[in-house]
């Protein structure tokens, strides 16, 4: 450094390496201000050297690897390994095979049972995790089940093998250590040099992962084993909830759902704000160093204490939780409840109570700053036109009066998806995944039951409230599958339609895709199109194909004709014409 007194270069050295990168950011751009003499150049480097020595103290209890004395680090990670790619991948396949070898060099036989051999393994492998500053997968408790420990133990143990497992969380890591320091120095907030909710190296961090991705879908096609049909992932994407638009669209339809149903039932509608107590807040002199996800988690801990004292007093109501950042990212909650009048004070009571119990004494009188709660007032357009800014102004700005609406929106989800918080989360209705899951079923499929196909109609339609109201006997129907892990995951694959003591499954994921590079089209589609129509491969592309040419059905449509056709049967479309195969060849008979 070129300025600076004798305390600056003294004390600049004990600073972790991204206090020191941050000081010489603020002396450069002081140096670029007109009229900058050696003087005052040296008094502000001193006044960020004191910045630095109070906020240091907060990064180092967060981060061990920081390494705050400037010497070689005896850790195997730190500020430069984290920070290079290249770097972080060597280190993550270091561990792994170290990780591999320590498994091999013990014994199961020296232990009296598995489970005892795969705690002490798991032990081992976790401390080499926790060198490099990552928490290991959680181990099971005490009280777990024999079996599903073991499971859940192997499951662990083949993560910290991982090099994959590893360096994912090496990567968020990164992402933690650079907004908490920003945060920490001050960087994140709604003033001059601040830059709100979101630092800015974290928002062009989570922009270049945008680009990737959009790269990524650019080049990408969705390609259909059972019939060979492909379509671009970019078109793909456009007709789903990855589409931010779409999202929009689907969280009105459900708020406005949600308020037909609290109308027909005389609910109220009530819109609560939750902050957290000042020492969570950045932008507070009694901030304790939290990181903005333990604040966000304190919220959420907060929620399902009041969550569990409602159900006490038996009060029903339902609605959505938006969370969403102060300028200097702090979380806090908008809730919006829809509740029997008759228990509206009991409700507020409970909330506001679990609200302000941690450091009440700050409040005083006044708990507005921290838990606020307003009543829907049909002359303002009902709780439909309240929740449409949040939900606007936290997926993509559209619809709102603002000109930085867009950019704000933008900020937000970057918010959400540094520190991994969930934007939104309804409760009470029902799930929004069964009511995906019934707009893709098919008319075929739900004509079976007048009830049924009157849901799949309301889910059809968008109409929220009926459909809540008429699927009280669907339920999910799940696929179980074990992941690389070995670990059980879940996938929805439809739904359980139960009626008189009858469950029937309506399966509404029959056909098979996987994400293919578009560079390799080409090759697969040529590979099939020699292909016989057989019953032996089924899957050629050119027979749903000229179904669709032949009927004008749409893709669905056609995949109900495939099977049987490929078995030898003449299938009738209409009272006019008929379809066979016949030759490897398909005939259309007429008349």
């Amino acid at each position: 450094m070129q300025h600076g007194t004798v305390f600056t270069r003294h004390f600049l050295k004990r600073l972790p390496q991204v206090v020191r990168q941050d000081i010489h950011t603020k002396i450069a751009s002081r140096q670029q201000r007109g009229g900058a003499t050696r003087d005052n150049l040296d008094r502000f480097s001193d006044e960020a050297v004191k910045f630095g020595l109070k906020v240091s103290p907060f990064i180092e209890d967060k981060f061990s690897f920081v390494d705050s004395r400037n010497k070689v680090n005896a850790e195997r990670l730190n500020h430069n390994i984290l920070m290079r790619d290249e770097a972080v991948r060597k280190l993550a396949r270091l561990v792994a095979d170290e990780n591999m070898q320590a498994m091999k060099d013990i014994d199961p036989q020296v232990f009296d049972s598995f489970l005892e051999a795969m705690k002490h393994i798991y032990s081992v492998l976790a401390e080499n995790i926790r060198a490099i500053s990552i928490n290991p997968p959680v181990m099971p408790g005490d009280k777990m089940e024999e079996e599903r420990a073991e499971q859940e133990l192997t499951a662990s143990v083949l993560k910290m093998q991982s090099e994959e497992w590893i360096e994912r969380r090496l990567l968020h890591l990164r992402a933690q250590y650079i907004e908490y320091a920003q945060i920490a120095l001050e960087r994140v907030g709604d003033k001059g040099h601040q830059s709100k909710y979101l630092s800015y190296p974290s928002f062009q961090n989570w922009k270049n992962k945008q680009r990737e991705a959009e790269r990524f879908i650019q080049n990408t096609a969705v390609y259909n084993e059972a019939t060979g049909e492909h379509f671009d992932l970019a078109e793909v994407i456009k007709r789903t909830t990855a589409n931010p638009e779409n999202r929009r669209i689907e969280m009105m339809v459900r708020s406005r759902g949600f308020e037909e149903l609290a109308q027909d039932l005389g609910y109220t509608a009530l819109f609560l704000t939750w902050t957290l107590p000042s020492k969570y807040h950045r932008n507070s002199s009694k901030w304790n160093g939290a990181t903005v996800k333990e604040g966000h988690s304190n919220l959420m801990q907060q929620w399902a204490q009041a969550r569990a004292l409602i159900a006490k007093e038996d009060i029903h109501y339902f609605g959505f939780r938006v969370a969403e950042p102060h300028k200097d990212g702090t979380s806090h909650g908008h809730y919006f409840l829809f509740c029997d009048p008759k228990d509206k004070d009991t409700l507020i009571n409970i909330i506001s109570g679990v609200a302000t119990s941690e450091d009440r004494a700050e409040l005083g009188d006044d708990i507005s700053p921290r838990f606020d709660v307003k009543e829907a007032d049909p002359a303002k357009g009902g709780a439909t036109a309240y929740i449409a800014k949040y939900v606007s102004k936290n997926i993509n700005g559209k619809h709102m009066p603002d000109t930085e609406a867009e950019e704000s929106a933008f900020r937000v989800r970057a918010w959400a998806s540094v520190h991994r918080i969930r934007q939104f989360q309804q409760f009470g209705g029902e799930p929004v995944s069964l009511w995906r899951h019934l707009r893709r079923a098919t008319e075929e499929q739900t004509r079976i039951d007048p009830k049924l196909e009157a849901l799949r109609q309301a889910a059809d339609s968008s109409k929220w409230a009926l459909f809540c109201q008429l699927a009280a006997d669907a339920q999910l129907a799940y696929e179980e599958k074990q992941n690389q892990y070995g670990e059980s995951v879940k996938k929805a694959i439809g739904f359980h339609w139960i009626s008189e003591g009858v469950s029937t499954f309506i399966s509404t994921c029959n056909e098979t895709y996987r994400l293919v590079k578009k560079s390799e089209l080409g090759a697969l589609l040529e590979s099939r199109s020699g292909s016989p129509w057989s019953t032996e491969n089924n899957c050629n592309p050119l027979l749903g194909e000229h179904l669709k040419q032949v009927t004008g059905w749409s893709h669905a449509g056609v995949q109900c004709l495939i099977k049987p056709i490929l078995a030898g049967a003449k299938v009738p479309i209409d009272k006019d014409c008929q379809l066979k195969l016949a030759n490897n060849r398909l005939i259309v008979t007429r008349g």
